[in-house]
């Protein structure tokens, strides 16, 4: 059988890449077609490196998060000067032991884009989603030169970003190239800036937002928008990333799906129409994934040609969705295990979880 296995990460335990080869190991004899995936978040810069042949890794040091000198990694093609950014390589939860969203800074994502401006930039793609920060994207403008002031006309660094206290700011710094390059905002999330809605009270409480602290922290980030001459704090995706989208949008960003260009990178639809089934998964596939997850969207899009799908999850809620096709929702945990132990045995269990299913796919072909 041709089987397209397109697997989303699975948080803190396997990247899109890892969790394709767990499923190939049971799926020999098959004709397989690994496609990495990535809605803009974890993953997105290796799946287009793995679908840019002719792209090159850049690495450099960047002052991250806190100030702590890290390396970081961005995509980088000559032919066309494009420049693809994942905030996680310098700014991302996984990068942390301690969650500090008041003082975390989006700087050395910042720092990256620099770097590719400097290098002759045309165009660039940062892509949203795994971020550590709630700073709205102040800190990646401070790396550009914009300046931001508090009230009494004092200067206020990156590190902690400080937001409650930004009053004014000053665009007369800003590189100069940055005005001159296709801005291009890769995320899946639509969530604006402020609100019920918003960075704060949707993603803060993941990067350690008190509850208590929910209200008063979209507060501030209000203020901090209203010192911008343009409010674009609706625009989708403008609280994706902790409030990067916002910085992104100021600077005059386009936002584009993150799942649908990793899609059109490789060539997923042409691959789909010759396809027996496909294979896909995240680390936890529930309600929540059926509004713009990875793996329902790939299910929909597999749907509209015909073809089946297996998803595959650390954990599920649900049993199958036949309106868009999936046949069948596997939680890869066989046995009683505590939650650290699944994380760490993620790649063999969800190879054995195929097996299973395969032996008796297999059996009735």
């Amino acid at each position: 059988m041709r089987i397209v296995v397109a697997m989303d990460s699975f948080k803190g335990s396997l990247t899109s890449v890892e969790a394709n080869r767990a499923v190939c190991r049971a799926l020999a004899g098959h004709d397989v077609i690994e496609v990495p995936i990535s809605d803009g978040g974890e993953g997105f810069l290796d799946a287009w490196l793995l679908t840019h042949p002719h792209a090159e890794t850049i690495t450099q040091d960047v002052m991250s998060l806190d100030g702590t000198m890290r390396q970081a990694r961005y995509g980088w093609l000559e032919l066309t000067r494009e420049a693809v950014i994942e905030v996680a390589e310098a700014s991302g939860l996984t990068l942390v032991d301690t969650l500090d969203p008041w003082r975390y800074s989006s700087y050395g994502t910042g720092l990256q884009i620099k770097h590719a401006l400097k290098s002759g930039a045309t165009r660039i793609t940062v892509g949203l989603g795994g971020s550590a920060t709630v700073d709205g994207g102040k800190g990646l403008l401070e790396a550009l030169g914009v300046r931001f002031f508090d009230e009494f006309g004092q200067i206020i660094g990156p590190f902690p970003h400080q937001l409650e206290h930004v009053a004014q700011v000053d665009w007369t710094g800003l590189l100069p190239e940055a005005r001159h390059v296709e801005w291009r905002i890769a995320s899946d999330v639509t969530n604006p800036l402020l609100g019920q809605d918003g960075a704060a009270a949707v993603f803060g409480p993941q990067k350690g937002l008190a509850p208590e602290d929910v209200v008063r922290y979209d507060e501030l980030l209000a203020t901090y928008a209203r010192c911008f001459e343009r409010d674009l704090a609706t625009r989708p995706g403008s609280g994706a990333a902790g409030g990067i989208g916002f910085a992104l949008y100021q600077l005059g960003g386009r936002y584009v799906s993150g799942i649908e260009e990793v899609i059109r990178w490789s060539n997923l639809e042409e691959k789909l129409r010759t396809t027996d089934w496909l294979i896909t998964g995240e680390g936890r596939f529930d309600a929540q994934s059926l509004h713009g997850k990875a793996p329902y969207g790939l299910a929909c899009l597999a749907h509209a040609y015909g073809v089946p799908t297996l998803v595959f999850a650390g954990q599920s809620e649900l049993i199958a969705v036949p309106d868009v096709g999936i046949q069948a929702v596997f939680p890869i945990v066989s046995r009683v295990m505590m939650l650290e132990e699944a994380m760490q045995q993620a790649a063999p269990l969800l190879t054995d979880a195929v097996s299973r299913a395969f032996r008796l796919i297999d059996k009735d072909a």
